[in-house]
């Protein structure tokens, strides 16, 4: 992995220039990971930077699982040890294995997200249509051709946010030269971020905004509002704003008080 000198920002291994300021002074960093959460440390520190414990193998008695610095890969040193399998991390709170889509913990419902951002894998690059596959594929997922001989490429873990109303949600992609895809999180097939649903599974990918249903007509309502667009209840149980409405008989569609004839039938205001 490589590190800005400039910014501290990580960056992959064939990058030109820092994803974060742009600068071209970049340092190699070993890591390794720890045997207890299974974050990635700089093979200089002594203590995790996620859970605190100590890294060495003489401190605590544990044996130290290493991470590869091009394939990011961990794997064990001794017999016996259990490492942490490719592309997964221990949850810091029960220890549980997740994956790199994960947000939270399945087991504990604890925040991992921040475990795998920055990491990098690898892939095979599907020489007919040059779409990313893991690297156990043999056949490309997308086009079925054949992977013998593909090259791999270094893609990092990012995740985009989404603010609905007053909860930030995350989502995973893998970002490489060609751009970032989303993760799909029930079957880990890489969609374009334009993408409505998994190209695999059929997964709906694009998180939407959560709505808020009015109880008297049933209306959706963005998260946000304080009064039903179309009835004009209110969600808080305070009184409406002071422009009066009223509602069209014969297609339901609230008007303001100066009109005369519904705008979106044309009957007339009884």
């Amino acid at each position: 992995m490589k590190v800005c000198k400039d910014c501290g920002e990580a960056n992959v291994n064939d990058s030109l220039y820092c994803c974060n300021c742009g600068g071209s002074n970049f340092t190699i960093r070993e890591d390794t990971v720890c045997p207890h959460c299974g974050a990635i440390n700089d093979k200089t520190y002594a203590h995790c930077i996620n859970c605190g414990k100590a890294l060495a193998p003489e401190q605590e008695g544990y044996t130290p699982v290493a991470v590869n610095a091009q394939s990011g890969v961990a794997g064990s040193f001794a017999s016996g040890v259990m490492s942490v399998p490719s592309e997964m991390a221990r949850c810091p709170h029960c220890g549980t294995l997740v994956p790199i889509t994960a947000i939270f913990c399945h087991k504990c419902g604890a925040s991992v997200a921040n475990l795998h951002t920055h990491r990098v894998v690898e892939r095979k690059i599907c020489p007919h249509c040059g779409r990313p596959n893991k690297l156990e594929a043999e056949l490309c997922s997308y086009c079925f051709g054949s992977l013998v001989g593909a090259k791999t490429e270094q893609l990092q873990v990012t995740h985009e946010l989404h603010n609905l109303g007053e909860v930030t949600v995350r989502q995973a992609c893998l970002e490489g030269i060609e751009g970032k895809s989303v993760i799909c999180p029930n079957c880990g097939t890489l969609n374009p971020e334009c993408e409505e649903f998994c190209v695999n599974c059929g997964l709906k990918l694009q998180i939407e905004e959560v709505k808020r249903y009015c109880p008297n007509c049933g209306a959706e309502n963005s998260a946000n509002s304080l009064f039903c667009a179309k009835c004009r209840y209110s969600f808080e149980g305070e009184q409406p704003d002071r422009v009066e409405k009223w509602t069209c008989s014969a297609c339901e569609h609230v008007n303001d008080k100066e009109d005369l004839y519904c705008p979106n039938c044309g009957r007339k205001r009884i």
